[in-house]
């Protein structure tokens, strides 16, 4: 059968077994969430060791930060060169629209709708 989806019968009872325990977790975090006294300590929430981690990891993201090469080129990439070039645009636009103003290019009325 799992050749007619183009894996092997290997992978294809992996991905079973993924699709099992998917299936048997979620079964039991929903028997746990709908028992209403089962988490009454918690205020009522599951506790969720992956979902905990997790958070953990978010809020003690800075101070794990390590700055090397790479994190500061994705600054930099990311972030500052981007403002740089969104900053020259709209300072181009505005050089060339107070060129157009003041050699009276643009008219008085049209000045004041450019952007409705």
């Amino acid at each position: 059968m799992a050749e007619k989806y183009g894996i092997s019968e290997q992978e294809f009872k992996i991905i079973q077994q993924q699709a099992n325990r998917r299936a048997e977790l979620r079964r039991e975090f929903l028997k746990q969430r709908t028992n209403p006294w089962k988490n009454a300590a918690e205020a009522g929430y599951v506790f969720d060791p992956a979902l905990q981690k997790f958070m953990s990891m978010k809020v003690t993201q800075f101070d794990n930060f390590k700055p090397n090469r790479s994190t500061s080129m994705f600054g930099l990439c990311a972030v500052v060169i981007p403002m740089f070039v969104y900053g020259y645009f709209i300072w181009n636009d505005r050089n060339d629209r107070e060129q157009k103003i003041r050699s009276g290019e643009l008219r008085y009325r049209d000045r004041m709708f450019k952007f409705v």
